[in-house]
């Protein structure tokens, strides 16, 4: 796909070659229209044209989508394929439907239903959406059918009460056991390993991704780059602007009953000034006399008085008001200047004499760098270093991985100041060369030996579950030098739950999340043995027998069956929602570059 970057570069080429062709060559509007249309993907078999996903994006865009954190060409193709969906179904929307919806968008837009007739409003919404009335009303009738697609598939989910009480049964059920812990690490001295067993380990996860803590194997390294950065830093810029004392007073004047008003914890009353306290009685009575004496003048009139001071005193102000002021300008001048780096860095890009970063940087007084990974200390970053390195930004990782190289970024915002970067350098994602990881490898496939050896010893003890809690402990202790470790015994935790995309049951008594620890205790009846092993963040094998099991309360669930049987209704219907959008999807086809 053509850059937007190219496009920039060349545009008015592109205009003058579209002018001459259609000038020159004869070729009218009516003409091109006639010319066959490419398809970029296709829904239910048809062929969705560049033009028609454009319009249907634009409009979109306007009407639903502008506020989007997300991508809106994944989420126009999304809407695209519902939209197709439902009148493949034969969904219709009328005149009614859309009158009610051009009056949800009014309510959402004012507040309020407003108090103007059809016409004008549809009149209003397309000037504030920059949509003619045909592209307002087609948009919002494809919204509808979507919003009546989903509200027909959702209907359709129905909840039991039987399904209710056994998905609260399931979560408010809990257990109580006791748990002995053989650690992988207790066991490092007594396994070896070989060249052999290194290499193979190594070849069997050199393509799964290192991910740090977790205490998976993988040695694959991420997608990595080096980037050069012109950063105009607003911490910078302030020392390039001035405040004067009458733009400080305005600013005073303009925001002194917002900002600079005294409150009750400002004003200090006698007493309390030379470290002493005033009881409740005490203050009101001083507030009394106050107001009689300001009520009372000569002759027993009314005195006019000054009122106490309301706001703080400019001078005290003063230095927070410059410190705003400066900042603000601070945020101007640093915009100005990546403004004018910007324009000069377009202007010249395809000039064989470009200037260079860091000639750019002494030139506009701005800082040149060469960012460096916080935790890697190295200079090709991953996804991971520039959170660490640009805060507050998820434009410069995403703008990072897909440029070009030597392809200038347009200026990007983040919490210190504004950045203009370019890709000097890639690495794609590859495993990391075996000396590199060597140790790491020794230490993982020992790590993963001394689980299993501490698994064989608790399997071979109590693995047949004729031996009692008590003395498979005593002898697994015995056997194998043991003593340090103890049985813990760990009170009433519930069922794991799912948690990033994985199971997880944090256990104080352990201080870890073990969730395979969790699932076995619901599985075994009291009295019962039982061994669980995790391979997640501390290796390690656990001797366990359940001390009793309590079950849900049922009059709980009939007092809060209406609305729990709500939410187990609404969360059943999004996964079944989103079961059927996922098989849904296999009626689409996005050719790679438009994806």
């Amino acid at each position: 796909m053509v850059s937007s970057s190219w496009f920039r570069r060349h545009q008015k080429t592109v205009y003058i070659v579209m002018i001459f062709a259609m000038f020159v060559w004869g070729i009218g509007y009516s003409a091109i229209e006639m010319l066959p249309k490419k398809a970029i993907g296709k829904v239910y078999g048809r062929k969705v044209t560049q033009e028609e996903f454009a319009d249907m994006a634009n409009r979109w865009y306007r009407l639903f989508f502008s506020q989007s954190q997300d991508s809106v060409v994944s989420l126009v193709w999304k809407q695209l394929l519902l939209v197709e969906e439902a009148k493949r179904i034969g969904l219709e929307i009328t005149m009614q439907e859309i009158e009610e919806g051009l009056s949800r968008i009014a309510l959402q837009v004012f507040g309020q239903q407003p108090e103007i007739d059809k016409p004008r409003l549809v009149q209003f919404l397309c000037n504030t959406f920059k949509l003619n009335q045909e592209q307002l009303f087609r948009t919002l009738k494809e919204a509808l059918l979507v919003e009546k697609l989903d509200s027909i598939m959702r209907t359709s989910t129905k909840l039991t009460t039987d399904e209710a009480w056994q998905r609260y049964a399931m979560e408010n059920e809990q257990v109580k056991f006791k748990v002995f812990t053989l650690k992988a690490k207790d066991f490092l001295d007594s396994v070896t390993v070989d060249e052999d067993e290194i290499i193979a380990y190594y070849t069997k996860y050199k393509n799964n991704e290192f991910k740090e803590n977790t205490g998976l194997p993988g040695y694959r390294l991420p997608e990595r780059v080096r980037l050069e950065c012109l950063i105009a830093k607003y911490e910078d810029m302030e020392k390039w602007v001035s405040v004067s004392d009458e733009e400080m007073r305005k600013y005073y004047e303009d925001n002194k009953d917002g900002q600079f008003l005294f409150v009750a914890s400002d004003k200090k009353t006698d007493g309390a000034e030379n470290g002493e306290s005033m009881t409740r009685d005490e203050l009101s009575v001083n507030e009394e006399t106050v107001k009689d004496e300001q009520e009372k003048g000569d002759g027993g009139e009314m005195a006019v008085q000054e009122s106490p001071e309301k706001y703080r005193p400019f001078g005290e102000a003063k230095d927070e008001i410059h410190k705003i002021l400066a900042s603000q300008k601070a945020r101007e001048k640093a915009a100005e200047v990546i403004h004018q780096l910007d324009e000069e860095i377009y202007e010249a890009i395809d000039t064989v004499e470009r200037p260079s970063f860091q000639d750019l940087a002494a030139k506009y007084s701005i800082k040149y760098e060469i960012p460096e990974s916080k935790a890697a200390h190295d200079e090709f970053l991953t996804e991971n270093d520039f959170w660490d390195l640009f805060p507050g930004s998820d434009q410069i990782v995403k703008m990072a991985f897909e440029r070009a190289k030597y392809e200038p970024s347009v200026p990007l915002d983040y919490v210190e100041g504004k950045i203009i970067f370019q890709i000097i350098d890639k690495k794609r994602s590859e495993p990391a060369p075996f000396e590199e990881v060597q140790n790491r490898v020794i230490a993982d496939l020992k790590m993963e030996k001394g689980l299993l050896k501490a698994e064989e010893i608790v399997t071979k003890i109590a693995g047949t579950g004729n031996i009692s809690f008590d003395s498979a402990v005593q002898t697994i202790k015995a056997e194998n030098a043991l003593g340090g470790s103890s049985v813990v015994e760990v009170d009433y935790i519930s069922r794991p739950t799912k948690l990033f995309n994985r199971e997880s049951r944090y256990i104080e008594a352990l201080k870890e999340d073990r969730p395979n620890v969790a699932r076995k205790a619901f599985e075994l009846k009291p009295g019962q043995l039982g061994i669980a092993t995790e391979t997640f963040g501390e290796k390690a094998c656990y001797l366990m027998q359940l001390v009793d099991k309590k079950p849900a309360d049922r009059a709980d669930f009939e007092n809060r069956q209406e609305n729990l049987a709500k939410r187990y209704l609404f969360e059943k219907q999004e996964a079944f929602l989103a079961a059927w959008k996922n098989d849904l999807s296999r009626h689409m086809e996005i050719y790679t570059k438009f994806q």
